[in-house]
């Protein structure tokens, strides 16, 4: 993968400001889609079971949020086993940023304190540069940490995966 530090750098100020919690994971990608169309993708929450790594059905709660899809809305995703993960969007800035949190049973123990921030970078040369980050507390079990950083590799990882299939890269 290129270095896109450059690209990411608004993902993490977001995300340091917003978190007090490790940075677990990172993932950049440069994806062949304008800015607008991507961040519409990623952030229609009944298209999440199409990229998102074991999700076989996806919806939003949008009860307690500003507007659908925006601050309070909830991603309610279905996994291929198990309970609904419930995501709370935290920030939402069309069509740059993206910032959710999970509750911590979402995750089996394995991260607590979760949140995640996505942003869609324009890219000089056309496209744009997807940056995605996790951020959490790891439990104090070796074996459990291991799992949970795991866990997030593994749902990044493929996740970009699927949207390179989407929008090749440049």
């Amino acid at each position: 993968m290129d270095n896109y530090s450059d690209f990411a750098a608004y993902a993490k100020e977001t995300g340091a400001r917003m978190s007090d919690q490790p940075l677990l994971v990172e993932m950049t990608q440069h994806l062949d889609a304008t800015q607008q169309e991507l961040f519409d993708y990623v952030t229609d929450f009944h298209r999440l079971s199409e990229w998102i790594w074991s999700a076989k059905k996806s919806w939003a709660d949008d009860t307690n949020s500003e507007a659908p899809g925006q601050v309070g809305s909830v991603r309610v995703i279905q996994p291929a086993a198990g309970k609904p993960v419930h995501e709370v969007v935290e920030a939402y800035e069309e069509p740059r940023m993206l910032a959710y949190a999970a509750n911590d049973s979402s995750f089996f123990g394995t991260c607590t304190d979760h949140l995640s921030v996505v942003t869609c970078e324009p890219h000089p040369d056309g496209g744009t540069v997807f940056c995605w980050l996790a951020y959490g507390r790891l439990p104090s079990s070796p074996v459990k940490a291991w799992v949970g950083k795991k866990l997030f590799h593994v749902v990044l990882g493929k996740g970009i995966k699927n949207l390179e299939r989407k929008f090749p890269a440049s």
